[in-house]
């Protein structure tokens, strides 16, 4: 081991390290700095990047107490217990040259660089704007964490992990305290009382850094042993498991079993009547799906139309006994007229389409009057009105027309207004994301009361597409299109965009506020 100036060790820095470009641009700012150089693979229990020289205690110690250290410098493999620093605005760099085994590592504030593998049994967290991670080879560990802006790899190309805890990965912003929980030993989180759960921005809101590097150096677990962490795919599922179901026995394959869909016909009519329209509609395949309650104008029916004009149509008819049954015809295009479907000897396709089409029908109806009720309960019609009426908007947002005056950018989200009366709407707030194509495109929900006084709820209306570039019901060259429930993952997605708004609006009226006092 040697305690030598970086000027006279450079030339073993790989030259695409920051220390060495950096040092190389600006006429040796390094070159009186000093390093540990170690040219050995070194194995010990714990490094503190901030305090380097205590693993070097009675070798020189006046010496190096004298001087600060740059970096560490290992020319071969090093295995480590524990990597830490608990100063994360400027520590002590360390630079390996082989490869890296630990159990934790926990930094932020310098670059760490790797020539080889880094394999972490536990928890890898690099925290800070100030931090730097290269791994020329693989990094693999068991909960793979990055907090506040530290960079590293975002792709993700040559990291392994059984969990990730990357601020970059929660699109939503929300920061729910259920998985870093699911991660950590309890010691290492706040509680909500700790914390203003409005002013979540990061992970590391939750996670206090010093216990947890104070929990390494007694050698005390800082991760859950057994981590049950739920992807999002995993916890839509079990959502969608946890509906009750509505409809029973939903399959048919002759007039019997299909005249006993009475019921689950009428169950359907009863959702039907969630929405006030009369004509309602989604698409399934090249189907047109149109659903229409009992009015004075039409029966109740469900109609299956095909692009190329073939109709099925269900609704109840009376017998002459006075009995209510449960009717489908067909027509194979507009210009043949309705066939009773069982009067003759039905082609076994039709049966199995129009099964086909039943089933998603009841299954849409099921799982959308769950998620537009859980949106009826959610997107607070006041709310949103009282959104449109902070200063901010009144004041600064408050002209459609007017691309300067309509729309603000926060959180990688657009959000555009239109305020009460504008284009004869009570009032709208639209959250717009960016979509990835060669031209600038979004996807846009709207958020409109049904009425300026007394509102009783909100509709959703969605563009797909403002270019008109996706193949849907929804993308229409800037027009948006009212939702109906049976596209229940427009009414779940929405429900979670929702709470972004009073993030948005809340820090930009702040801001807005802050600035009019000047």
């Amino acid at each position: 081991m040697k305690y030598i100036q970086f000027k006279d060790i450079k030339h073993q820095f790989p030259k695409d390290s920051w220390l060495y470009v950096h040092n190389e641009k600006h006429e040796g700012e390094f070159d009186e700095d000093w390093v540990i150089y170690i040219d050995h693979d070194m194995e010990l229990e714990n490094l503190n990047l901030d305090t380097p020289f205590m693993l070097f205690k009675g070798i020189h110690d006046s010496e190096f107490e004298q001087k600060n250290c740059l970096v560490i410098l290992v020319n071969g493999n090093l295995t480590a217990k524990n990597i830490y620093n608990e100063e994360s605005d400027g520590s002590t760099c360390l630079y390996v040259l082989g490869n890296v085994e630990a159990d934790h590592i926990i930094v932020g504030g310098q670059e760490l660089y790797i020539a080889g593998n880094m394999n972490v049994k536990g928890c890898f967290w690099g925290h800070y704007n100030h931090g730097d991670l290269v791994v020329k080879g693989k990094t693999s560990a068991r909960v793979f964490t990055a907090t506040e802006g530290y960079h590293y790899d975002y792709k993700k190309t040559r990291i392994a992990a059984d969990f990730f805890l990357c601020d970059e990965d929660d699109e939503d912003g929300i920061f729910d305290r259920t998985f870093p929980k699911a991660i950590f030993s309890e010691e290492i989180l706040y509680t909500e009382e700790d914390i203003d759960i409005e002013d979540l921005f990061t992970w590391n809101d939750w996670l206090c850094r010093s216990v947890a590097i104070k929990m390494l150096e007694q050698n005390t677990p800082i991760l859950n042993e057994h981590i049950q962490f739920l992807s999002k795919e995993e916890k839509d599922l079990l959502e969608l498991q946890s509906i009750p179901t509505y409809f029973e026995n939903t399959e048919f394959k002759d007039l019997p079993s299909f005249l006993l869909q009475l019921e689950n016909f009428q169950r359907l009519m009863n959702i039907v009547k969630l929405h006030d329209e009369e004509y309602q509609y989604y698409t399934f395949g090249d189907y047109e799906v149109q659903l229409h309650p009992d009015t004075e104008d039409a029966q109740a029916h469900v109609m299956f139309t095909h692009s190329s004009g073939f109709v099925f149509f269900i609704c109840i008819i009376e017998e002459d006994n006075n009995k209510n049954v449960l009717s489908v015809v067909y027509k194979e295009n507009e210009d043949f007229p309705f066939i009773d479907f069982f009067e003759q000897r039905v082609p076994i396709q039709y049966i199995d389409q129009l099964n086909l089409l039943w089933n998603d029908v009841l299954i849409r109806a099921e799982r959308g009057a769950y998620f537009y009720n859980k949106f009826l309960e959610t997107v607070i019609p006041e709310e949103v009105i009282g959104y449109l009426n902070l200063p901010v908007i009144q004041e600064r947002y408050n002209s459609y027309k007017d691309d300067d005056k309509n729309s603000f950018w926060y959180g990688g989200y657009c959000f555009m207004m239109r305020i009460h009366g504008e284009r004869g709407l009570v009032g709208s707030i639209d959250i717009g994301e960016e979509r990835e194509t060669e031209i600038f495109d979004m996807r846009t929900y709207c958020l409109r009361p049904n009425t300026l006084e007394h509102p009783e709820k909100c509709n959703l209306f969605y563009s797909s597409s403002q270019e008109g570039l996706t193949h849907d019901s929804y993308s229409g060259n800037g027009k948006v299109f009212k939702v109906f429930l049976y596209d229940w993952e427009l009414f779940r997605e929405a429900v979670s965009w929702y709470p972004k708004i009073e993030k948005a609006f809340t820090m930009t009226n702040e801001e807005y506020l802050e600035e009019t006092k000047i």
